[in-house]
């Protein structure tokens, strides 16, 4: 009996984790998002710059400017807009958003 309660209780967390992970952003959409509005300046792929830094290595934790990748640091480029970069604050829902970051953090 108490390994029925102690796997219910473990399929319960591992669900939470699920939902959990899955508010942070799609990756499948965050590319198809990404390819719409920031491909024309970022390279997805490579380190090459086109407008804007090529964005290849991300996932390895550093920016292009060599700053630590954080959800909250990506969150904040997209909504400020540094340098020559537009803003996407109110062009881009907080869900886009999130998804975007998700897709960048696979590069």
């Amino acid at each position: 009996m108490k390994w029925a309660v102690s796997f219910g209780l473990a399929l319960c967390l591992c669900f939470a984790q699920v939902k959990k992970d899955a508010a942070k952003g799609d990756v499948r959409r965050g590319e198809e998002i990404f390819l719409d509005h920031c491909d024309q300046c970022h390279d997805a792929y490579s380190k090459e710059e086109k407008v804007g830094p090529g964005l290849k290595g991300i996932k390895d934790g550093k920016l292009p400017d060599g700053k630590p990748a954080t959800r909250d640091k990506l969150l904040d480029v997209i909504n400020t807009g540094p340098a020559e970069m537009p803003s996407f604050k109110d062009r881009l829902t907080e869900q886009q958003k999130q998804d975007v970051i998700a897709f960048v953090m696979t590069l």
